[in-house]
C-alpha cells in the first residue's frame, strides 16, 4: 500500500531559512523554496513529506523557528507553537 504524502508549505524569514534546508538535505526530502516579492523577509519552502517525516520537521520549527507558519493542504495555516497532534488530526479529517 503506498504511503500517504502531504504538500506542506512552511512561511518562514529568509535569515532563518538555512538551518531548516540543511535539515531537508541530511534527511533526503526535496523542497522547493519560493521568494515573496513584495515581502523580503518572508521564504516559503514547500516540502512533500509523510506522517513522520512530517512530525520531525515539526519538532524542528517547533524548537528552533517557532514564528514560521505552517500551511496544510486545506490551507489552514498556524505557527509551530501547538502540540503535533493537532496537526495530525487536521491531516487525517
Amino acid at each position: 500500500m503506498k504511503e500517504k504524502r502531504f504538500n506542506i508549505d512552511i512561511v518562514l524569514k529568509k535569515t532563518k531559512r538555512w538551518d531548516f534546508k540543511e535539515l531537508l538535505i541530511q534527511k533526503n526530502i526535496i523542497y522547493f523554496e519560493w521568494f515573496v516579492e513584495l515581502n523580503e523577509d518572508v521564504s516559503i519552502i514547500s516540502v512533500d513529506v509523510n506522517i513522520d517525516e512530517l512530525e520531525e520537521l515539526y519538532n524542528f520549527i517547533f524548537e528552533k523557528l517557532s514564528e514560521s507558519r505552517i500551511v496544510l493542504p486545506n490551507g489552514t495555516r498556524f505557527q509551530a507553537k501547538l502540540p503535533f497532534d493537532f496537526i495530525k488530526t487536521k491531516l487525517t479529517k
